[in-house]
């Protein structure tokens, strides 16, 4: 089974460099592009986009520049369904890969990085995944390598994933279908999404810092 996850790794790279999608990922913030490309290859033209925004995607490219692409090119609504799937899809990708292929590799390498993010994210993981989604910063494949090599559920990694993706997700969808031409319920809907993403983040990191500073306080007196 790991040989043939490789071997469909390698199926993709080949796909990748062989110059099939290097158009695409050149122009993909490009609208005028898009619109020419779309009407000269039809569906193979949206297949291609949706493949080559998930090899950006999975190579730790921009998200939001995903979701500009889709809403445009889908709309608002549509538009965040296709980046949410796209994304999750590259996420779980490169959780497998971590944790199928580069378990090892990254612990030979990286091993305090691996010790401190499987010390933050044992407890609570779908939690602290949620609030690495919902940070505007911070790598997402970082995440994504770091989550399969340590081990975290699959289940917690993906819900928390879906929902700390969506208000960024839906923000740009947004932008990329043109705010003027939206609806306001979901301009509304995308503000009170980021409103809300940032109180779910200090609440989560404000418990993470208690019961850090709890067990440094139950380490002390224990010494």
């Amino acid at each position: 089974m790991k040989w043939v996850k490789l071997a469909l790794v390698c199926v993709f790279a080949g796909l990748l460099f062989s110059g099939v999608l290097n158009p695409i990922l050149a122009h993909i913030s490009d609208k005028s592009w898009l619109s020419g490309y779309l009407t000269d290859k039809g569906y193979v033209g949206y297949s291609l986009i949706v493949l080559a925004s998930f090899a950006l995607v999975a190579a730790g490219g921009p998200k939001q520049v995903v979701a500009f692409v889709f809403g445009y090119v889908y709309g608002p609504i549509v538009g965040t369904v296709v980046t949410l799937l796209v994304c999750l899809v590259a996420a779980l990708a490169n959780y497998m890969v971590a944790r199928v292929l580069l378990t090892h590799t990254l612990a030979r390498f990286f091993p305090l990085r691996m010790n401190k993010f499987n010390q933050f994210a044992s407890r609570a993981p779908f939690m602290k995944i949620l609030m690495l989604r919902l940070l505007p910063v911070g790598s997402n494949l970082v995440t994504n390598l770091l989550s399969g090599s340590v081990g975290v559920p699959v289940w917690a990694f993906i819900t928390a994933s879906a929902i700390g993706y969506l208000p960024q997700t839906l923000i740009f969808a947004l932008v990329g279908h043109g705010i003027n031409g939206a609806d306001h319920a979901m301009i509304y809907t995308s503000i009170g999404l980021s409103l809300l993403s940032f109180i779910l983040t200090a609440l989560i990191y404000r418990d993470h810092l208690k019961h850090k500073l709890s067990t440094l306080q139950v380490e002390g007196k224990a010494s």
